[in-house]
């Protein structure tokens, strides 16, 4: 019954966290629209969509196609693609994202994550 209850919350989790994280994302786009918290967040923005695709295509691709792609493939590329977002943000921008959400890294995973799964969909 814990194990039902625990995979059910990781679920819930899984679905809700990228959803939530990208109502907040646009909250905060609309509610600062024209200024530098919105040039912020449109960098930060682009800045995980390019890393995504990036790995996507350079490593989970490779390991998909040879049939290796893994739940430490997934980690890997998660740790890949974050890397390559704290190293391309702009010293602003990761201030920015630290002052209005509290760590960068948690930020930058769930929105990782979220953006994933856009394309993956798309």
């Amino acid at each position: 019954m814990h194990e039902l209850l625990a995979e059910l919350l990781q679920a819930v989790l899984a679905v809700a966290v990228p959803i939530v994280s990208a109502f907040a994302v646009r909250f905060l786009a609309e509610r600062t629209a024209g200024s530098k918290e919105a040039r912020y967040t449109a960098e930060v923005m682009e800045v995980i969509k390019t890393c995504v695709a990036y790995v996507s295509q350079d490593y989970v691709d490779e390991l998909k196609q040879s049939g290796t792609f893994t739940k430490d493939g997934q980690k890997e590329a998660l740790r890949r693609a974050l890397g390559m977002a704290e190293t391309m943000l702009t010293e602003g921008a990761a201030r920015f994202v630290d002052g209005a959400y509290g760590d960068l890294a948690t930020f930058l995973k769930t929105r990782i994550e979220a953006e994933v799964r856009l394309q993956k969909s798309a």
